[in-house]
């Protein structure tokens, strides 16, 4: 009797693993415009996993799933293909992009690693950028001509709005334009007692008239990217995170306070100046046509207009998208099985 006992429970539980994967593997729904595909239940379930939404929103997810997939053939049936080494060249233009925003060089095993590390393999992170040049693609060839003829760029009443409702965003923090002479320091104690003992004589000698900052600048400075510039720096900001993680936060708090005009010796972590503050500017909450940076000609003004023109620009595209997945979906057959 156990023996019968243990078959019938082998048989059972054979049948019920059986049902799971018929059920996993059965269609949620099929879309076709150019050929038949199925997107299974499996499909689907993963879907929702990856999109961290519920098995209440399946549906939703399911016509996310039907709208890719139409677009994907539609874009095949006009014309819109990517061979291997278009995919090939899609990833390696990536690699650059990344590297150049960053600011690092990696080499290719490392770039790997990142997309298998967010993408699960090289080969999901080639997929994933084809899909997207493939959307792109098919957008600029039926719709372009019609979006690159609207006019994206926001009123006068939505840029004082935008402005406005986030005007405490727009603040400039207290800075100073400077000039200065720098010698670097060693790490040999007794040379570089010397140079700052030289640099606090030669401030002394240019406050007492001896000498002018510019001819310290081209007899001392070290600093060959100022040299030319009579030592001008350029802006320093309170919040200059990188210069105060470079020369110190005692430097760039001193520096705010030098009176206009004096040069002043000073030492920072990486080595001794001759500060000459050119001007000053206290900290302020910025009209609309100030300078965001008072050394860039780009004001409050333009960061918003440029901000609510790719806004528009985007609602634009996604408004173009919309009407041809809605298209596609009518000329396609397509048939909803889940429940």
């Amino acid at each position: 009797m156990k023996k019968i006992l243990a078959f019938v429970l082998i048989i059972t539980l054979s049948a019920t693993t059986l049902f799971a994967a018929a059920i996993s593997t059965s269609p949620a729904a099929t879309v076709n415009l150019i050929r038949n595909t199925r997107i299974t239940v499996d499909d689907l379930n993963k879907k929702i996993a990856e999109l961290g939404a519920t098995q209440d929103q399946a549906l939703d997810v399911l016509n996310i799933m039907i709208n890719d997939e139409v677009f994907l053939q539609g874009a095949e049936r006009d014309g819109i293909k990517v061979t291997d080494s278009q995919k090939n060249a899609l990833y390696s233009q990536m690699k650059t992009q990344i590297e150049q925003a960053n600011g690092v060089t990696l080499t290719q095993e490392e770039f790997d690693n990142l997309a298998i590390e967010q993408y699960g393999s090289v080969e999901a992170y080639k997929e994933y950028l084809t899909q997207n040049y493939i959307v792109q693609a098919y957008l600029t060839q039926e719709k372009g001509e019609e979006l690159s003829q609207k006019n994206y760029a926001p009123t006068d009443t939505e840029i004082n709005t935008y402005y406005r409702r986030n005007r405490t965003s727009f603040i400039q923090a207290e800075n100073v334009y400077f000039a200065h002479v720098y010698i670097a320091k060693t790490g040999d104690t007794a040379k570089d007692n010397s140079n700052k003992a030289l640099l606090q004589d030669v401030a002394n000698q240019i406050k007492s008239g001896k000498m002018t900052f510019e001819a310290a600048v081209s007899k001392y400075t070290e600093d060959k990217e100022s040299i030319a510039t009579g030592g001008v720096m350029g802006y320093l900001s309170s919040d200059n995170t990188t210069v105060r993680a470079g020369w110190g936060d005692n430097f760039v708090d001193e520096a705010l306070s030098l009176e206009i005009g004096v040069p002043t010796f000073m030492e920072s972590l990486t080595g001794y100046h001759i500060v000459k503050v050119i001007s000053h500017n206290d900290a302020k909450m910025l009209t609309l046509d100030d300078r965001i940076d008072p050394a860039q000609n780009y004001t409050v003004r333009d960061y918003i207009t440029e901000g609510l023109s790719y806004q528009n620009y985007q609602i634009a595209m996604s408004e173009a998208l919309n009407d041809m997945i809605a298209q596609l979906r009518s000329e396609a057959n397509i048939k909803i099985l889940y429940k």
